[in-house]
């Protein structure tokens, strides 16, 4: 496409002019835009192939090929020469009406002449499948879609044509201070927006807590919605225990360009990420474990039993001596019950070595303070 002064999208996906009302594509800007182009010449071409095709004509070399101050009827007309237009010719019908027109040889509209609809007659519905060239001479204004034919086909407007409709060239269209106004409804583009939530570190939030919008509209995960065509950002309400990432038709920043007709897909997968051990320091944590107040402690501690071991500097207890006072029952024998059972008269355990207890909560503290208490209750 040359002659527009485009100017590129920052996405690269489309380009603007001046001279256009809408956006400019073409099959070297950034992916989609070249699939979606591939998919509209391959309709194109299908178009072009269904007319040319239509059988069973409603009438054949209709005015031996010159049309100017007819009025024609909804139906299909073929002529096997070309079909020049040199007065006004008149398409008359209802809204719902449908012509088409095999024309295997050129088509010529002269200077300033037009096709004028009546009865309510629409140019959506109105095809002309021309195998030639196809001429729209100056400030003639024509209705309709024009389907141009493969080799060398081309359509050409001159300076000041009007084109109610579109014009469809498989080999190539010049466009000379031109006005095409396509009056067909553009149709919107389905997208559905899906989430997906992974919960592999313990956490538990679900889709519900991620609530979807495109734009400023609210969207349902998984549920088809329809948008005008154009450019729009995906987003969600995030959570910072979470991971997100974009997948589908949008890009990693969650924007896309829906395009008109084609259903587009964009997935946001969010991803937990696990409790991480915050040391010895702050939020009431000790001994390199998580406070066993916090939320899914217990999971942390199973799934983390290399960041609970509890290897801090041990707490040394110092018993002072205690001495056993020997008995003597004097019935039995004299000798002190201290002999007789081998206990040593005094007990130091200024070198036993007690390591730190984990905080209430620990799963398997419970044992530990209970074997402790145990070991005091002795001295007590």
């Amino acid at each position: 496409m040359t002659g527009f002064s485009q100017i590129m999208n920052s996405s690269n996906k489309y380009a603007t002019s001046s001279s256009v009302t809408g956006k400019i594509y073409a099959a070297d800007y950034t992916s989609p835009t070249p699939v979606y182009l591939t998919t509209a010449v391959s309709a194109m071409e299908a178009a072009y192939t269904d007319a040319m095709g239509r059988t069973l004509p409603t009438a054949t070399e209709l005015g031996t090929g010159d049309i100017g101050g007819l009025t024609i009827t909804p139906g299909l007309y073929k002529w096997s020469t070309g079909v020049t237009i040199l007065t006004d010719v008149i398409l008359s019908g209802g809204p719902t009406d449908v012509w088409i027109f095999q024309i295997d040889g050129n088509l010529n509209i002269s200077s300033g002449k037009s096709i004028l609809l009546s009865g309510g007659a629409l140019s959506q519905n109105i095809f002309w499948a021309v195998a030639g060239t196809t001429t729209l001479q100056t400030t003639s204004v024509f209705e309709g879609t024009i389907l141009s034919g493969p080799g060398s086909s081309s359509i050409s407007m001159q300076n000041g044509a009007t084109l109610n409709g579109r014009a469809l060239g498989q080999k190539e269209v010049t466009l000379i201070g031109n006005t095409i106004d396509k009056v067909t409804v553009t149709p919107n583009s389905n997208l559905i927006v899906t989430k997906v939530v992974i919960n592999d570190n313990g956490r538990t939030n679900v889709i519900s807590d991620f609530p979807l919008a495109v734009g400023s509209t609210t969207v349902i995960s998984g549920t088809s919605n329809s948008f005008a065509s154009g450019d729009y950002e995906v987003s969600e309400i995030t959570n910072s225990n979470y991971t997100k990432s974009f997948s589908g038709d949008c890009d990693s920043n969650g924007s896309i360009t829906l395009y008109p007709g084609i259903n587009m897909a964009c997935t946001i997968t969010n991803n937990d990420i696990a409790e991480v051990s915050q040391g010895s320091s702050g939020g009431g944590t000790v001994y390199g474990c998580k406070d066993p107040l916090a939320l899914n402690y217990n999971f942390f501690v199973a799934n983390n039993k290399a960041l609970c071991i509890y290897t801090n500097t041990p707490v040394v207890i110092v018993v002072p001596s205690k001495t056993v006072v020997p008995n003597t029952i004097s019935t039995l024998t004299s000798t002190p019950i201290s002999t007789i059972l081998a206990i040593p008269t005094t007990i130091d355990i200024s070198t036993t070595v007690i390591p730190k207890l984990p905080k209430t909560g620990f799963p398997e503290g419970k044992w530990y303070e209970y074997l402790l208490n145990n070991i005091l209750n002795i001295f007590n």
